[in-house]
């Protein structure tokens, strides 16, 4: 489902606990660009653009959206969470602990440095905007409503997980898929069973999440059930 056309109506008014957000940012475009790779359809949408998703209206209260935003992106990221409802609360940051390895590796295979293309892909993408290479994303966590731990044990359990993920990035050159970790950490800590994910992928599939994106199969989502 293209969420640029999306009947959010389908969703039956269903209203969510958790929503999970993995925008198509600018940052993912251009770090793929600059490596020359297309698997994905990372064409960018603006600030603009997801400002007018409705996330407010899924949202319960209380619930939590967890919204993805790379490293360049972290004050785009707190105005879509202010404009959706949800307090910034937390802040969970994947360090890439592969991403030299896979370097040296494709380094190691490449027969010929002087070919464009293929030296490119051995590269690691350098901003001109950074200082220091980039080896980590950030995951913001933001609170609608209020919830108390020590009277809301039904519906969250705090503490449980730290906020670093480390994890090795998708050897695929250009890949944006995220650690599996972080459907765990968020199941652990928010037992609210109605979940949402957008913009996502065929494998972002996971039960028990209702999973909506143009690049996502067939759907057995029943607003009834």
């Amino acid at each position: 489902a293209n969420l640029h056309h999306f009947d959010w109506g389908i969703l039956g008014g269903v209203k969510f606990d958790v929503i999970l957000v993995d925008p198509p940012w600018q940052e993912y475009f251009d770090r793929c660009a600059a490596i020359g790779a297309t698997n994905e359809d990372l064409t960018p949408w603006t600030l603009e653009e997801m400002l007018q998703l409705p996330v407010e209206k899924i949202g319960d209260t209380p619930s939590f959206c967890f919204l993805w935003c790379g490293v360049t992106h972290l004050e785009d990221a707190r105005q879509l969470l202010h404009k959706w409802g949800y307090r910034r609360c937390e802040d969970i940051c994947w360090l890439k602990t592969n991403k030299k390895a896979a370097q040296r590796r494709r380094e190691q295979n490449a027969a010929h440095v002087n070919d464009v293309l293929d030296y490119k892909a051995t590269q690691l993408v350098h901003d001109e905007t950074s200082i220091l290479q980039r080896t980590t994303e950030h995951c913001l966590m933001g609170i609608k409503g209020t919830v108390r731990r020590s009277q809301d044990s039904h519906f969250i359990h705090a503490n449980l997980d730290t906020d670093i993920l480390i994890s090795e990035q998708e050897e695929e050159v250009g890949c944006t898929r995220k650690p599996e970790e972080l459907y765990d950490i968020i199941e652990r800590f928010c037992l609210g069973r109605r979940r949402i994910e957008l913009f996502g992928r065929d494998w972002n599939r996971r039960a028990g999440w209702v999973t909506v994106g143009c690049e996502f199969g067939l759907t057995t989502f029943d607003a009834k059930t």
